[in-house]
């Protein structure tokens, strides 16, 4: 018999699919479904359940997975941590061009002005150059205004 929560913990990455939004103009978006906590307790009472009474699961092997699934989720959570922290650095970074003449590329056009705000919202930081709001990424060049 596999060992299913087994092969799932050493694969987190569930497959991709693909969804098209019958609501939508026709944007084909691509998600991956991740094991979550949930998932993997189900997982792991059915192999539990499904086990040969006179061959049950080593303890080892117990342990080893629920070892591996704790360091799956501390990375997760390392992770979300890092991309956190990576926002809050940016909009701190970009505090810095208030008052500056920035050039950004939009819609593959160049905009300049001055940068009147920053703004940091769920992890997207933006600047405000004469009352518009444009993504931080786009800005290519800052400069003092002349």
């Amino acid at each position: 018999m596999s060992d299913i929560a087994t092969d799932f913990i050493q694969r987190p990455q569930a497959q991709d699919f693909t969804t098209i939004d019958p609501n939508s103009t026709g944007k084909i978006e691509t998600q991956q479904k991740t094991l979550g906590q949930a998932e993997f307790f189900k997982l792991l009472t059915t192999q539990l359940a499904s086990q040969d009474p006179l061959k049950p699961m080593d303890d080892t092997a117990f342990i080893a997975q629920m070892a591996n699934f704790s360091e799956l989720e501390m990375m997760s959570e390392l992770n979300d941590n890092f991309s956190e922290f990576t926002g809050v650095q940016q909009f701190q970074a970009s505090q810095g061009y208030i008052g500056k003449k920035v050039t950004m590329l939009v819609d593959g056009e160049e905009v300049s002005g001055i940068a009147q705000g920053i703004e940091h919202v769920k992890g997207d930081t933006s600047v405000f150059v004469d009352g518009k709001k444009f993504d931080i990424n786009s800005v290519f060049k800052v400069e003092q205004p002349q």
